[in-house]
């Protein structure tokens, strides 16, 4: 009887069936996907808040080094209308530590890098010289992006298109101001920064300024 017993339990090798097997390989697939799937999605969402703050980061020191500039600029040039080669144009002058006259140039260019130039007037640098970079990762202008750059001449009403009840359609600046807007993208959502700068060594009496146009190409 003890042999039987013994025997009987050394027969029942039962186990987990074939179909049980897919089943569970088929669960745990669904599974590692969607883990999978969540563990991308994460990285893409963290790799996307770096890049834009890093952009932001770029904006504001370039912001910075804008308005010391600017604020002490004597003319401001007629920014382009339309991309010339793919690229956005403004120039402004002013003077440098050493009390020399100098000219600085705000390009945008296709690749949305923002940079700077700075040349001697009379002694503009070659066609495509490369600036000091302030900025990248920016959105080319078109469709709902607004172009770069934007004088406001002195005496004018640069807000005078604005509905008739707003407060300050009648407002008229008496210096030179420049309105940057630069476009940045996180995902599906873009993000506009739009600081206007006052250039204090300018009056309505300043001449019309197209010193510095040397420096853009025609």
């Amino acid at each position: 009887m003890i042999r039987r017993q013994i025997c009987s339990r050394m027969g029942d090798d039962s186990g987990t069936s074939l179909i049980e097997v897919m089943v569970a390989m088929g669960v745990m697939s669904v599974v590692m996907a969607i883990f999978t799937g969540g563990v991308i999605q994460f990285y893409r969402s963290a790799d996307a808040a770096e890049e834009t703050g890093i952009t932001q980061t770029q904006l504001r020191l370039a912001f910075q080094t804008l308005d010391r500039e600017v604020r002490y600029a004597n003319g401001i040039s007629l920014p382009a209308t339309a991309a010339i080669n793919g690229a956005w144009y403004v120039e402004f002058s002013g003077i440098d530590p050493a009390g020399a006259q100098v000219c600085r140039q705000l390009r945008l260019d296709a690749g949305g890098v923002l940079q700077e130039l700075t040349w001697t007037p009379g002694s503009p640098p070659a066609a495509g010289t490369r600036g000091r970079t302030l900025a990248s990762g920016l959105m080319s202008p078109g469709g709902s992006v607004p172009a770069p750059f934007d004088r406001q001449a002195a005496g004018s009403t640069p807000y005078a298109s604005a509905s008739t009840s707003a407060t300050g359609t009648a407002f008229s600046p008496d210096l030179q101001r420049l309105r940057v807007r630069l476009t940045t993208r996180a995902g599906s959502t873009t993000s506009v920064t739009d600081v206007t700068f006052t250039a204090l060594n300018t009056s309505r009496d300043t001449a019309d300024p197209n010193i510095c146009l040397e420096g853009r190409p025609s």
